[in-house]
């Protein structure tokens, strides 16, 4: 696409007739013709005024490249300042304490505790006193 394609193409997009469009320059309707037909090319003033008035940059004007800007990063305000925090609602009602579901003893986990406190009990029976010996039997006996 040539210079006088694209200030062809911008001028009818942005619907201004060759006539007017010379007024704003300060040239002759038949000097944009020439430009528009690249029978010749607008000097550098007018090739600024025209990339201004056309809503554009020069170099797209004079190469048909135009510097690719990323558009401004988008922000999005997540946070909100919160003044007051709520305390939390009162209850109208009594905490309720609840109990423990009862324990449910796994009959193979007895049946280790039982061995050993019988191996216990029988490999140093001879070093406790008979008290010990009771307080020992007590500890390790279970109700199923």
């Amino acid at each position: 696409m040539s210079i006088g394609e694209r200030i062809l193409t911008l001028r009818k997009t942005k619907a201004i007739s060759q006539g007017d469009l010379a007024k704003q320059l300060g040239v002759s309707r038949q000097a944009v013709s020439k430009w528009e037909n690249d029978q010749s090319s607008p000097d550098t003033l007018n090739l600024i005024k025209l990339a201004d008035l056309l809503e554009t940059d020069v170099s797209y004007l004079a190469t048909g490249r135009s510097e690719i800007k990323p558009p401004p990063p988008i922000v999005i305000n997540l946070l909100s300042k919160v003044e007051h925090v709520p305390p939390p609602p009162v209850r109208s009602s009594p905490a309720v304490r609840r109990t423990p579901p009862p324990i449910r003893w796994n009959p193979r986990f007895l049946l280790l505790l039982g061995g050993g406190c019988f191996l216990e009990g029988y490999s140093l029976g001879h070093c406790y006193s008979k008290k010990e010996q009771e307080i020992l039997e007590i500890s390790c006996s279970f109700d199923i």
